[in-house]
């Protein structure tokens, strides 16, 4: 992910500490739960659980002089309440249009000044993704018009208080298909003053995901691609060695997809080394990424080997896709029990020292 204050903004779940730069407006904590019905805690140990709550940030306390702590969210909502969808899940066809409802909600006991905007994801590393930190006209947040209390995207929210907003997308007809996603996101501001009386300017950030699945070709599709194989030899002649398999797995479809990873090692003797659900791969944006090695120690070196790496793709709640397989890749290497042959060596080169050394006595010596 980048730096908090940075392009783009972590999605639900990970864990950040309060970041601060005592220059006169500093950076600050960014907490962002990416519409997984999370609750974010402080920024100074944030964790998460999933509930039906709607995404909630609460301000951080890494001052003496921190302001009244805030706690406030998003959710998306029926006309009149919050209605219990874990994030924006929406199925369109191009030149389609439909509204929705997103339900801002101050939790806190104080009054909170916020900031609602729409923004589109980005691919991040490891597979994850992050949001764009400001509103986008791209799509899919393009297509989304929040119609705001007096036009204005800063809302003021009383204690304990919730403001429903309508939502409405227009879907062009050339919007291509596949999945094309985004969040809403509310961000408060805040400046403290630290011991040393340098200015600490804090935002806070909360998003509740958008996915917009447009009709059309869907092509869910993973690929392994750069499979590298290392094979550590064994010391003994009769022991197992350890195989490093490298690999990248790409999210090469339009729809989101992730899944879980089973490498296996076949000799070229019938030999099979099989390690299941090794590694998770996070449910990524389309063009997407995942890099990973994966060790399989117990293998016995065959000469000609091969490596497998096999996907089993695993999608968002909510979601249902059809056309999904079981995507694989393989590589072939050669694996030389170095030891043992060296032992055959030896004993071959002692067979026939010993024969040799049997055929010259029986030889009769010439008078």
């Amino acid at each position: 992910m980048t730096d908090y204050c940075g392009k783009s903004v972590p999605p639900a779940r990970r864990r950040r500490n309060v970041r601060a730069r005592a220059v006169r407006v500093a950076s600050a904590a960014v907490l962002i739960a990416a519409g997984a019905s999370a609750i974010v805690a402080p920024a100074s140990a944030a964790t998460a659980s999933a509930t039906a709550s709607p995404v909630v940030a609460s301000s951080a306390s890494p001052a003496p002089a921190s302001p009244a702590r805030a706690f406030f969210g998003l959710a998306p909502a029926s006309t009149t309440k919050i209605d219990g969808r874990p994030y924006f899940n929406w199925s369109a066809t191009p030149g389609s249009f439909l509204s929705d409802h997103v339900a801002v909600v101050n939790l806190g006991a104080t009054p909170v000044t916020l900031r609602l905007f729409v923004s589109n994801a980005v691919n991040a590393t490891h597979g994850s993704m992050g949001f764009k930190n400001g509103p986008d006209n791209k799509p899919p947040a393009g297509w989304i018009t929040v119609h705001y209390p007096g036009s204005s995207q800063t809302l003021n929210l009383p204690p304990h208080s919730t403001v429903i907003l309508p939502v409405t997308v227009v879907i062009p007809r050339s919007a291509p298909p596949g999945d094309h996603v985004g969040a809403f996101i509310a961000s408060m501001s805040s400046v403290i003053e630290s011991k040393n009386h340098a200015k600490i300017h804090f935002v806070q950030q909360v998003a509740d995901r958008i996915i917009a699945r447009i009709a059309g070709n869907l092509k869910p599709g993973l690929t392994v691609t750069g499979l590298k194989v290392d094979y550590r030899a064994p010391v003994g002649p009769f022991s197992t060695g350890t195989t490093a398999v490298s690999f990248t797995v790409a999210n090469t479809g339009n729809e989101m997809l992730g899944g879980q990873v089973t490498v296996s090692i076949e000799g070229f003797l019938g030999s099979t080394e099989t390690h299941k659900n090794v590694i998770t791969v996070p449910v990524m944006l389309p063009g997407g990424s995942d890099s990973a090695t994966v060790k399989i120690p117990g293998v016995y070196p065959e000469f000609l080997m091969n490596a497998k790496v096999s996907i089993l793709p695993t999608v968002l709640t909510g979601q249902l896709d059809q056309g999904l397989t079981t995507y694989s890749g393989n590589q072939g290497f050669m694996a030389i029990p170095w030891a043992l042959l060296i032992v055959l060596i030896l004993l071959v080169l002692a067979a026939v020292g010993i024969w040799y050394r049997r055929r010259r006595k029986r030889v009769p010596t010439a008078a």
